[in-house]
């Protein structure tokens, strides 16, 4: 009797409509040495770890800065937990993909997945428009296809990030595409309970302990914002002039004045605030002759 073998390669697993693993023609993943990156996470301002991370995982900042092959310097969220990041300048929308998030896969198909939701001010956050095709439950160890997924963070292995765009968020999202200034990570638990935009069901490997759920290596940014950033009032306040501007985590501010519209001197610096909070100054009003007033981001010089 004649036995025959058949052996699934890799290429078998691109069956859906998405693009297909790092080191495949038409893939999507950018490498951690991609020359477009320009800036990296430096920050983040909260994390909830969700159940079955234990505490040799839950290090912050080990998502923060450059990404890396080594997939244990990760931060692992546990599952359903989150993390919130911010950059040294805003991210912008740009040509092409503006930011790409790294996780930690070993191969190509073990995926472990998580929502990506953006926010100017750190109050309000809007998820990426995200699918899912993949049709039945995913074991422990089992195999998800990356052409299957969309807009969903951890589609590639170590070292490759999933690139995301702002253009494709709803044009009436509540932020500015100009000024993103945090970007959030969200677990998925993949028992398809949770489900994508098209209210599909969201399989990945479950149930997964020790370092259950997402595990964040690494944002990278490719295009930011250097020098424009939102003054939100300014004006008198009974007997002070006041300016509160959306201040980003990390970054320092110069208020400078002016009799005229040149030769600014500096009156003030400022840090900036942790999430949602914005920064305010005010001085007294200043008598003759009248007086202008500007702020500068100064790590944007």
């Amino acid at each position: 009797m004649r036995t025959s073998i058949v052996l699934l390669l890799p290429a078998a697993l691109i069956a859906g409509p998405y693009p297909p693993a790092a080191g495949v023609a038409g893939s999507d993943a950018i490498s951690k040495d991609d020359p477009r990156f320009i800036a990296w996470a430096n920050g983040y301002s909260e994390v909830h770890y969700g159940s079955d991370v234990d505490t040799v995982w839950r290090t912050p900042g080990k998502a923060l800065g450059p990404a890396t092959s080594d997939v244990y310097d990760i931060v692992c969220l546990g599952n359903g937990g989150r993390i919130v990041l911010f950059f040294p300048h805003p991210i912008r929308d740009g040509e092409g993909p503006d930011f790409a998030v790294f996780e930690n896969a070993v191969t190509n198909t073990f995926l472990e997945l998580a929502f990506v939701e953006v926010s100017s001010d750190g109050a309000n956050f809007v998820r990426f428009p995200n699918a899912s095709l993949t049709a039945n439950p995913v074991g422990a160890f089992g195999i998800v296809d990356p052409t299957n997924l969309s807009g969903l963070a951890g589609k590639h292995r170590v070292g490759f990030g999933t690139p995301f765009d702002l253009a494709s968020l709803p044009a009436d999202a509540p932020l500015d595409r100009e000024n993103i200034r945090f970007v959030r990570i969200v677990d998925i638990i993949g028992d398809g309970k949770t489900k994508d935009s098209e209210d599909r069901p969201i399989y990945d490997p479950t149930p997964t302990v020790g370092s259950g759920g997402f595990d964040l290596d690494a944002i990278g940014v490719i295009h930011q914002n250097n020098g424009v950033f939102a003054v939100t009032a300014a004006g008198i306040d009974g007997d002070v002039f006041r300016v509160e501007w959306q201040s980003n985590p990390g970054s320092s501010y110069r208020i400078e004045t002016s009799t005229t519209l040149d030769g600014w001197q500096p009156a003030a610096t400022m840090s900036g605030n942790p999430a949602g909070a914005a920064t305010v100054w005010t001085t007294p009003l200043p008598g003759d002759p009248k007086r202008f007033w500007r702020v500068v981001r100064l790590d944007a010089m």
